[in-house]
C-alpha cells in the first residue's frame, strides 16, 4: 500500500494530497490557498501559512455563481441544498474560494525539494466561462490523465496548476459608485494596482501565477518555464496578461484557445459596469432617490454571497467582462491590442486556435434567431454604408434558418477569428523587430472535430466552442463517452499541448534537431498564410493553412473593429459631456 504523497512548501506548509485514482503515478493536491478575499470589491491578500499537516486530498470552495444550463460548468452530479449552510460553504465561499489544485507525478511531488532532481515545465490551467461561471471543480479539468500521459505516454512529465478566481459580481463588477468608493479607500495604495475597479479576477489570476513562481519548485516545477493556456474567458485573461506590463514575466509560453483579449472587451465602469451595477440594486430594491452611491453599496455589502449572485441567475445577467479602469487597463483594448511594444516582450512562444463552429453556441443569446432580429444583429456588426459588401461576404437571409446559420458564422468570425488574428499579427510584428534578444515563435491551431455523443443528440451545435477541452485534459469523465477514435485523437490533442509546454513542438525545434515539428509552422505576418495543425472531423491531424477568413474578410472586420471602436468613444465623450452640464 502507497503511502500519501506529502510536500513540504517553504513559507506555506506541508500539504498532504493523494494518489489520482486511476493513475498512481500522478499525486493530486487539491485546495491550496494561494490568497483570501477580505473585503467584497476590494483585492485579495496571499494566503498565510497553516500549521501541521494541511489535508490537500478534497477539492475546496469555489467562487459563488449563477445557476448554468451548461453541462460543462457542472461541478456536482447533485444541487446543492443552499439551506444547508455547512454542505453549501464547502462548495462556495466568498472568503477562501482562491485556491488552486496541482496535479504533479508522484515521484517528481515527492522528491521536489531534491536539489539533484530536474525541475520540469508547469501549466498554468484559467478557465473560461464568460467571467460569470466555471471553476477548478469541474470534473472536465481534472488533469491526472493528461499528467500520466506526459510521464508514461511520451516521457516529457509536466506539472499542470488549475486556479480558481473571483467572477461575476464578485470578481468583474465595475460602476460610479465602486470607482468613487474605491478612491475614497484610504487603506489602499494609490500608486498600485489595489485601486483597480472591476477587474479583481485578473488580479487574483496574477496572484495565482505569483504563487506558481514563489512556490512550485516544492513539487518539481520549474517557475522559469511555466505555460499558460486558457479557453474563452481564459483565453482572454491571458490576452490581457501579455498586455500588462506589471504581469509581464509570470510565463513564458501562453496557449489562447478560442479567445484573444478583444473577444472580451473591456468596458467602462460608467457605461457597461453602471449596467450591472443597477440591475444588482434593482434586484435588491436599492435604486431610490434617498440612498446615496455609498449608502448602496454599504447595504450590497452585507447581503449574503449566495442571494447575491441570484440577480445573475436564469440568464438575467450575460457574460461579465473587465473593465477599462485607467489603473490596470488602460483605454480601449481594440486599439492596444495592435500595439506590439504593450506585449510581454519575455515570451518564448505563444499558440492561439479556435473551434469550426464557435458561433453556433452563441446565437440564441448573441445571434439572430429569427428574420425579425436580423436588422439589429446587423446593425450592431456592419459599419453604414458597408452593407453591401457584408452581404457579399455573408449573404441575405430568407428564412430564420438562414438567419440562424449566417449569425453564427459571424459571431465565429467577428468574437474567436479575428481577434485571434489580429493578435497573431501583432504578436509577429513584435517578435520580428529589430534586435530582439530572442524570437518569439507563433502557432496556431484549429479543432473542427464535433464530439461524437453531442452530435448524437441532434443539438446541431458542431465542434462547437469548448470542444476541444475533453481532447485536452482526457479526463475519467469524459474517457468513458469517447469513441475509439476520440480517444487516439484525444492523445494526441494532450501531446501537442505537452510538448508545447516543453518547448519541443515548436517549428524551432523541428529545424534545430532535424525532425518533423508537430506545429508545422510559424504565424505569417500580413497577408502570408502559413500552416496550423488541425484536428479534423476525422480524427486525424493534419496540416493545413492557418487564417481561414480570406482578405477581404479580414479587412471587413478590421473596419468594423475600429467603427465599433469610434463608436463607444463618441459615447463615452457624449456621456463625459453631460456629466459636466
Amino acid at each position: 500500500m502507497s503511502t500519501a504523497p506529502q510536500v513540504n512548501i517553504p513559507g506555506c506548509g506541508i500539504v498532504k494530497g493523494v494518489e489520482a485514482e486511476n493513475q498512481p503515478v500522478v499525486a493530486k493536491f487539491l485546495n491550496i490557498p494561494y490568497a483570501t478575499v477580505p473585503e467584497r470589491w476590494r483585492p485579495a491578500v496571499k494566503a498565510g501559512p497553516w500549521n501541521g499537516v494541511r489535508d490537500a486530498t478534497i477539492q475546496g470552495p469555489v467562487c459563488h455563481q449563477p445557476l448554468s444550463e451548461n453541462p460543462l460548468v457542472s461541478m456536482t452530479s447533485d444541487p446543492v441544498d443552499e439551506n444547508d449552510e455547512e454542505a453549501y460553504s464547502k462548495v462556495y465561499n466568498e472568503e477562501h474560494c482562491l485556491n488552486l489544485n496541482v496535479f504533479a507525478p508522484k515521484d517528481q511531488a515527492q522528491n521536489g525539494s531534491k536539489t539533484s532532481q530536474p525541475s520540469i515545465p508547469v501549466m498554468v490551467w484559467i478557465h473560461g466561462g464568460g467571467f460569470k461561471d466555471g471553476s477548478n471543480a469541474m470534473a472536465l479539468y481534472d488533469a491526472s490523465n493528461m499528467v500520466a500521459h506526459s510521464v508514461q505516454g511520451i516521457g516529457r512529465p509536466v506539472i499542470v496548476v488549475t486556479i480558481n478566481y473571483r467572477l461575476n459580481y464578485f470578481g468583474f463588477l465595475s460602476s460610479t459608485e465602486l470607482v468613487q468608493d474605491v478612491q475614497s479607500d484610504k487603506r489602499l495604495d494609490a500608486n498600485s494596482h489595489e485601486r483597480s475597479v472591476g477587474n479583481w479576477g485578473l488580479l487574483d489570476q496574477k496572484l495565482a501565477l505569483e504563487w506558481v513562481r514563489d512556490h512550485i519548485s516544492a513539487f518539481g516545477g520549474n517557475p522559469k518555464d511555466v505555460t499558460v493556456f486558457g479557453e474563452s474567458a481564459g483565453a482572454a485573461s491571458v490576452g490581457y496578461h501579455i498586455a500588462i506590463k506589471e504581469h509581464h514575466g509570470l510565463f513564458q509560453r501562453a496557449i489562447l484557445q478560442s479567445g484573444a483579449a478583444t473577444t472580451m472587451i473591456a468596458g467602462r465602469p460608467e457605461m457597461e459596469g453602471q449596467r450591472y451595477f443597477d440591475h444588482l440594486c434593482g434586484h435588491f430594491g436599492l435604486n431610490t432617490a434617498d440612498l446615496t452611491g455609498a449608502q448602496k453599496l454599504e447595504r450590497l455589502r452585507k447581503i449574503p454571497a449566495k442571494d447575491l449572485v441570484k440577480a445573475a441567475d436564469k440568464g438575467k445577467v450575460g457574460m461579465f467582462i473587465p473593465t477599462i479602469d485607467n489603473v490596470l487597463i488602460q483605454g480601449d483594448a481594440r486599439q492596444w491590442v495592435h500595439d506590439p511594444s504593450r506585449y510581454d516582450s519575455g515570451l518564448k512562444a505563444v499558440m492561439l486556435g479556435d473551434c469550426r463552429d464557435e458561433g453556433r453556441m452563441f446565437v440564441s443569446t448573441l445571434g439572430a434567431k429569427s428574420m425579425k432580429r436580423w436588422p439589429r444583429f446587423v446593425a450592431r456588426h456592419c459599419p453604414p454604408g458597408l452593407e453591401k459588401e457584408f452581404a457579399a461576404i455573408y449573404g441575405s437571409p430568407k428564412t430564420d434558418a438562414e438567419a440562424a446559420s449566417i449569425s453564427a458564422l459571424i459571431l465565429s468570425d467577428s468574437v474567436f477569428l479575428y481577434p485571434i488574428h489580429a493578435t497573431s499579427l501583432t504578436l509577429m510584428q513584435m517578435a520580428h523587430k529589430t534586435g530582439a534578444e530572442t524570437q518569439l515563435e507563433m502557432a496556431r491551431f484549429h479543432f473542427d472535430h464535433p464530439l461524437q455523443i453531442v452530435e448524437d443528440m441532434e443539438l446541431g451545435l458542431g465542434a462547437h466552442h469548448a470542444a476541444e477541452l475533453p481532447f485536452v485534459f482526457g479526463s475519467d469523465t469524459y474517457q468513458d463517452l469517447f469513441t475509439e477514435r476520440e480517444k487516439a485523437l484525444c492523445l494526441r490533442v494532450m501531446e501537442t499541448w505537452i510538448l508545447f509546454a516543453w518547448g519541443e513542438a515548436s517549428r524551432l525545434y523541428g529545424l534545430k534537431h532535424g525532425v518533423s515539428s508537430l506545429l508545422p509552422s510559424d504565424v505569417g505576418v500580413g497577408g502570408q498564410r502559413k500552416e496550423a495543425v488541425v484536428f479534423t472531423e476525422e480524427c486525424t491531424v493534419e496540416k493545413k493553412l492557418v487564417e481561414r477568413l480570406d482578405a477581404r474578410t479580414l479587412e471587413f472586420w478590421r473596419q468594423s473593429e475600429q467603427w465599433q471602436k469610434t463608436r463607444r468613444e463618441e459615447q463615452w465623450n457624449q456621456r463625459q459631456r453631460s456629466s459636466k452640464l
